[in-house]
């Protein structure tokens, strides 16, 4: 090897440490600056952990105490509690993050196995939108108070790891939560077909049993009507030597007779009238009498009650 190609590849050694370094110094310097510039609340925009709303969270503090400057500044009475501001992040006040974070995590609230009613699913899963809210806020404070530290990143990765661990705690009531509904769902739905499928055999049986009551009523209407055919045509057959002169005159003498025996009945029904319109006018004629003997009685009654009040006042005087 010769010394061209020596110095060649010192120069190429010395540049690449040289390079290292610089970068190690870069990263130094970045990191002082980014401490320096969150203690004096001068955080680069860049840096700065951004919100729900993509606002980052330092300027919403700053606009918030802003604001309250300048209440003050204003004359204004009172300022908002701070127990009444939102979470940096979201539409939540303080007062509801504190008591979220407050209560025991979901997957204690409700343990494995817990979740036996559609109620309580239904619960479980509005509880565990809010705690998934209240940590989505926690991280986004996690991160403001990180920056203001100077291992940045190792803080960060906590945050990171605390956010992680309490959304699988989450997860697994929202998943147990939603098996519960999708088998309550399907539950459901069986015990629909089931009494569906009960009525669906009901009705056939019906169907069926109305159609062998048909049948048996089609079967004894033809046997009547065959019944009847076989009179008739045995009538026929019984009268097929008799000349048909004859039967118009037996005819005829049948209808006399009913005859003659309507009119010899008749006097007894005419008698009968007139023995029932006779009790009708008795009938009334014994009301009226009943009318009459009952206005007598009720007119001497008075009559008598009259002269026993007009001779108590003359009589009155002789009993003293």
């Amino acid at each position: 090897m010769n010394n061209n190609q020596m110095d060649k590849n010192y120069m190429q050694v010395f540049f690449a440490d040289a390079k290292g370094v610089s970068r190690l110094l870069c990263g130094l310097m970045l990191a002082m600056a980014a401490g320096w510039s969150a203690a004096q609340g001068q955080m680069p925009a860049a840096a700065q952990p951004v919100g729900a709303t993509g606002t980052p969270v330092a300027d919403s503090i700053q606009n918030a105490s802003g604001s309250q400057i300048q209440a003050r500044s204003q004359g204004q009475s009172e300022v908002q509690p701070a127990a009444a501001q939102p979470v940096p992040g979201g539409q939540m006040s303080r007062a509801r993050f504190d008591e979220l974070e407050a209560r025991a995590p979901l997957n204690q609230r409700y343990p494995a196995g817990t979740i036996k009613s559609g109620e309580t699913a239904q619960k479980a899963l509005d509880e565990a939108a809010e705690d998934r809210q209240a940590v989505g806020l926690r991280y986004i404070l996690d991160q403001r108070d990180c920056y203001k530290k100077f291992m940045v990143s190792n803080c960060l990765e906590a945050a990171k790891d605390r956010k992680r661990i309490a959304e699988k705690n989450i997860k697994q009531v929202e998943n147990e939560a939603n098996v519960y509904q999708r088998q309550a769902t399907v539950d459901e739905r069986d015990r629909s077909l089931a009494e569906q499928h009960a009525k669906d055999e009901e009705d056939a049986a019906r169907r069926l049993q109305e159609q062998k009551q048909k049948e048996i009523d089609s079967a004894r209407k033809v046997q009547e009507s065959n019944a009847k055919n076989r009179e008739v045509q045995q009538r026929i057959d019984q009268n097929k030597d008799v000349p048909a002169d004859l039967r118009v005159r037996e005819h005829d003498a049948k209808i006399q007779q009913q005859q003659a025996e309507e009119a010899a009945r008749a006097p007894e029904r005419a008698a009968n009238a007139a023995a029932r319109q006779q009790r009708i006018k008795d009938a009334e004629a014994h009301r009226l009498d009943v009318e009459r003997k009952k206005a007598e009685n009720e007119r001497e009654h008075a009559e008598r009650k009259k002269n026993q009040q007009q001779d108590s006042p003359t009589t009155a005087p002789a009993a003293k």
